[in-house]
């Protein structure tokens, strides 16, 4: 990536819904140049703008995590299976014990039920899956969208966002079917203004504007950009699943989700008690993380890792080769 692009990147990545004019100052450039390397980054795919939507918050159901074991020489067609589906929110292929870790979004229990079938809409069915072990979200502490304002902010940008209240009660906040247009259209392009939104829903632009400022207030929505961490230097993804003391839970999740490594952070009701997503630089930066910032945690009894090989999806969005298709 030019060096111009992985500063863009990194201040789309601290400010996703940054103006142009709030990007050039971010990278010492001028708002057309900016402008016209952003849609070039767009259109080669090296970088996504949309909108992290927490699912309970905004009552469209809740997530799981499905850990998928596959058949031996069946990872890249299964994958490629489940990555077509619409309600796959994230799918990476990973080490371990299993094959893939893939993020769905349910609306019920009924409908799990109905997913881990091998019916029409289930996936057990799907040629070439071994074994499925369903790890329901509890609630999420970190997101992409933090990840990206933690890693950066010391290199530009002025946003910070508040700190982690692992006791906040995570309830729908009730949205409209106007709402839930808004959030569609953000989800295709995070980017996309107020004017925009306001003329593809027929309505006033200041209307548009407090209805999403709302949703991002209330943690219903987070503007993210989605970028390849290895084009910015970061060589290594891994997911850790974490057993805690349950009575230091919240405590272990404050000190994990204030650490700049950590992408992703949610308590979670199968064999682990905290699911994390770290994103380093080296594998020597994954040791020392293990030993230095895990080790030294009081309440985590042990940590099992899985190395990311490979990001199908993120936010919806088909990445790499498979977001042209």
């Amino acid at each position: 990536m030019h060096p111009l692009d992985a500063r863009i990147a990194v201040a789309l990545l601290v400010n996703g819904r940054g103006s142009w004019r709030e990007l050039a100052r971010e990278v010492g450039t001028s708002e057309s140049t900016v402008a016209r390397r952003v849609k070039a980054l767009q259109d080669a795919r090296l970088i996504q703008t949309t909108v992290l939507a927490d699912p309970i918050r905004c009552g469209l159901g809740y997530p799981v995590v499905l850990q998928v074991a596959c058949q031996p020489g069946a990872v890249g067609t299964v994958a490629a299976a489940l990555a077509t589906r619409q309600d796959v929110r994230a799918e990476m292929i990973v080490t371990g014990t299993f094959d893939l870790v893939v993020e769905v979004v349910v609306p019920s229990s009924a409908s799990l039920a109905d997913l881990l079938t091998d019916g029409a809409e289930g996936i057990a069915g799907v040629p070439g899956i071994a074994r499925i072990t369903t790890v329901s979200i509890l609630r999420t502490f970190k997101t992409t969208a933090q990840w990206g304002q933690d890693q950066f902010a010391e290199r530009g940008g002025d946003t910070v966002r508040d700190p982690i209240d692992p006791d906040r009660e995570n309830e729908p906040i009730g949205l409209d079917d106007v709402d839930l247009a808004l959030l569609e259209r953000l989800g295709e392009d995070g980017r996309r203004s107020y004017a925009q939104l306001a003329l593809a829903l027929g309505m006033s632009e200041s209307a548009a504007r407090r209805r999403v400022e709302r949703m991002v207030a209330s943690g219903c929505l987070a503007p993210v950009t989605l970028v390849d961490p290895g084009l910015l230097g970061f060589g290594i993804e891994t997911f850790m699943w974490l057993s805690v003391d349950l009575a230091r839970i919240g405590e272990v999740a404050r000190a994990l989700a204030g650490r700049p490594e950590v992408r992703f952070l949610a308590a979670s009701s199968g064999s682990a008690d905290l699911i994390l997503e770290a994103t380093l630089r080296s594998q020597d930066d994954l040791y020392r993380f293990r030993a230095d910032v895990l080790g030294r945690i009081e309440g985590i009894r042990s940590a099992e890792a899985s190395l990311e090989l490979k990001t199908l999806k993120r936010a919806f969005l088909p990445l790499g080769k498979e977001a042209g298709r």
